[in-house]
């Protein structure tokens, strides 16, 4: 396939585009993943008719690499600007970890481009500082692509797929490029100031997606509960299942996403 690149503000930013007429799907990955964390549940979504997208975050993958700042409002305002450029109606946002934050912080800006959003093992909330500290002296030097590739493997705990640790190499390869360590590691620990009183301004058919056994969070399925009363969602608890369910389990993500599809369609 195609990669596209679109010009922005202070950069370029890198997207498939699988085309056709279907209802469009946009998706964003966590913080420290590319576009391919989709490369399973991609092939769900299109074999049940939609268009997919699949967008690299600034600084990530395929989109240019040094960029001034990362942060939701920055990434928000890059996701409103692919949509423009799509120009194809309101769209479906599928977006993971820190991602659905700035979908969010993005649906509030421009209610006109989304028709619903997909919510997979959300951090709506920073971290606290004692965690973000260490995360960010983890993430610099030239062994900061091993060490997040070492972590990143431990997030599918029970059905990771075969192609795991090559997808783990690429994060580490890009990680070799000190601008693409700055854009991880700023990524992640960027704050949610503004976020909270944005989301009582969304009013968009939500469904929240969960791991069972994600351990990013001491309770996943409170999580999930949490972020459902806050946006309104319906919540999936897919059991078993790490920080990325859809790569451990992307028949049964996929097909709950295709119901919701079905259940707001427009």
């Amino acid at each position: 396939m195609e990669t596209h690149h679109l010009d922005v503000a202070g950069g370029t930013i890198a997207f498939d585009d699988t085309g056709g007429s279907g209802r469009l799907v946009v998706m964003l990955p966590g913080a420290g993943d590319i576009r391919s964390e989709y490369r399973f549940l991609a092939d769900e979504l299109v074999a049940a008719g939609t268009r997919v997208v699949t967008t690299d975050l600034r600084g990530h993958g395929d989109s240019s690499p040094d960029w001034q700042s990362y942060g939701m409002a920055e990434t928000a305002a890059d996701l409103i600007a692919l949509l423009d450029h799509l120009d194809s109606g309101p769209a479906t946002i599928v977006a993971t970890s820190f991602a659905p934050a700035a979908s969010l912080w993005a649906a509030a800006d421009r209610r006109d481009l989304f028709g619903s959003v997909v919510l997979i093992s959300a951090h709506l909330e920073a971290a606290p500082a004692w965690q973000r500290l260490p995360l960010g002296l983890m993430l610099r030097g030239p062994l900061a692509g091993k060490l997040w590739a070492g972590q990143f493997r431990k997030w599918h705990p029970s059905s990771p797929p075969s192609d795991l640790d090559d997808h783990a190499a690429t994060l580490a390869a890009m990680m070799a490029n000190p601008a693409r360590r700055r854009a991880v590691r700023e990524t992640l620990t960027a704050d949610r100031d503004g976020l909270a009183e944005r989301i009582v301004r969304v009013d968009l058919p939500t469904l929240v997606v969960m791991g069972g056994a994600d351990s990013h969070f001491k309770d996943p399925a409170a999580e999930g509960s949490s972020i459902g009363a806050r946006t309104g969602g319906h919540v999936v608890i897919v059991p078993g299942a790490g920080h990325y369910p859809h790569v451990e389990f992307p028949d049964q993500v996929g097909a709950a996403i295709s119901g919701f599809l079905s259940e707001t369609a427009l």
